[in-house]
């Protein structure tokens, strides 16, 4: 709410100044970034538009103007080079989870717009991103088809702990996951049935998990790699803090896949009963695996 205000008071004293072309060169244009969006193509099987977009990245005519939080406003320095201006907006994430690994995020495109910056003008933009067409979303579980469930391997040999699409706490449409953990069943570790391949480019290209999730305990996510008949290693990627709201995370598993050098990978959750946590509940949804 400071941010806001703080924002809204720069914005007044600029209109206040005057929003007309000045001849001044070194009286700034503004580029204001009211929030940026997300939209998937559930026709490409995409699954949702949820998203955790915390920051944006901004650059006109190919100088990097910097990062904020939004909203956010960034003056620019006109340069009589360029008649017109490029600008070009990037949804930036935290990276695991961690405040202060804030990246772009590589798997939404950017928003690029020609137009006319005026010194003492504010121009304002609310783009909406997309998954680039080279992106592959290899996962999208759901939940919303409860009879063809994905976590389905157990790795904790425990059939009274499994991962279960239920409809009491949901984040969207009919159903969200989870976790079943009780003071007689401790430990609840599920993996995606399926394996994946092809993760791995040429080159180190990005490899992602993205998760919706609300708990009040925490649990761990990773993959699992498969280098060959039963050889394999287990990789947790991060736990999982508690929060009372859902919440997004990306985890960024490019370091991961990389170098482990498998053939192919599966998704692994971990859930370990809490002493100090009489009743566990985790959720999940939107669980995605997304590489280019």
């Amino acid at each position: 709410m400071i941010k806001f205000y703080q924002v809204l008071g720069l914005v007044i004293a600029i209109v206040l100044s005057g929003c007309i072309k000045d001849s001044n060169p070194s009286r700034p244009a503004y580029v204001y970034i009211e929030n940026v969006f997300f939209e998937a193509d559930t026709m490409l099987g995409e699954g949702s538009s949820s998203s955790n977009i915390t920051d944006v990245w901004v650059s006109v005519d190919g100088q990097q103007l910097g990062a904020n939080t939004m909203p956010a406003l960034f003056p620019v320095i006109l340069d009589d080079n360029f008649p017109t201006n490029s600008v070009r907006i990037s949804a930036g994430i935290k990276d695991n989870g961690i405040t202060n690994t804030r990246t772009i995020y590589p798997f939404y495109d950017s928003y690029i717009e020609t137009i006319d910056l005026e010194a003492g003008r504010i121009d304002t933009f609310r783009p909406t991103l997309h998954y680039p067409a080279n992106a592959n979303v290899i996962l999208v579980e759901d939940f919303e088809n409860p009879n063809q469930p994905i976590f389905t391997d157990d790795k904790d040999g425990n059939p009274n702990t499994e991962m279960v699409a239920q409809m009491d706490d949901v984040f969207e449409g009919n159903y969200s996951g989870s976790v079943v953990l009780d003071s007689a069943n401790l430990d609840c570790t599920v993996a995606t049935s399926v394996r994946y391949y092809n993760l791995r480019g040429l080159s180190a290209t990005a490899v992602y998990l993205e998760m919706d999730f609300k708990t009040n305990t925490t649990f761990h996510v990773g993959i699992i790699a498969h280098y060959g008949s039963s050889d394999t290693e287990t990789l947790y990627k991060g736990g999982v803090n508690p929060s009372t709201s859902w919440k997004k995370i990306y985890f960024n598993l490019t370091a991961d896949v990389y170098g482990s050098n498998a053939t192919e990978y599966s998704v692994i959750i971990r859930a370990l009963k809490d002493v100090d946590v009489a009743d566990p509940q985790i959720y999940v949804d939107n669980i995605k695996l997304v590489h280019f």
